[in-house]
């Protein structure tokens, strides 16, 4: 039984750099080995016709995938740096060479990063998929595998707290 983790994938973040923007759990490489990350992108929020809009950068196309209940998808690097968006279901993240865990619950925080990539990690990330029923997620590639711009808010996941709206103009 996976215990239930006070985390988080995406949540708005504000005044940490400057005016609101999204911030997301990433699983990323260091000294070759993959680490969890909280990260905030550094392109605020916008108003755009009275919606609050964020740009994620270039990507390169996307994939659906339907997860059966209670699939191990073993341990690997990312395919690709990518984010990756739970849109319903549960995706159970586990690292090798830590302790460091992340359950993502589909739906609005559901979207985190993936940049452990087999170049900047040799071991790579441990992805289950728990629930009892299917996991819907989208793979998002990001274009020519260049990182959003960011800055690394702390190690460790996203941890939950408000989340204020944009204040964008």
């Amino acid at each position: 039984m996976l215990p239930y983790l006070s985390y988080l994938s995406a949540t708005v973040l504000g005044l940490v750099h400057g005016p609101p923007s999204l911030s997301l759990t990433a699983v990323t490489g260091r000294n070759n080995i993959s680490v969890l990350e909280c990260w905030q992108l550094t392109s605020p929020f916008i108003k755009k016709a009275g919606m609050d809009v964020v740009r994620m950068g270039d990507i390169a196309n996307a994939s659906y995938y339907s997860i059966p209940p209670n699939f191990d998808n073993g341990r690997h690097p990312g395919p690709a740096k990518q984010y990756v968006w739970v849109i319903s279901g549960l995706m159970h993240i586990s690292l090798p060479n830590a302790t460091d865990e992340v359950i993502v619950h589909g739906g609005r925080y559901g979207l985190m990063y993936i940049d452990d990539t087999a170049d900047v990690s040799i071991w790579g990330h441990r992805t289950t998929f728990p629930g009892d029923d299917r996991t819907i997620i989208l793979m998002i590639p990001v274009r020519d595998d260049i990182n959003p711009p960011h800055w690394v808010l702390y190690d460790g996941p996203c941890k939950i707290g408000p989340a204020p709206v944009g204040t964008g103009e």
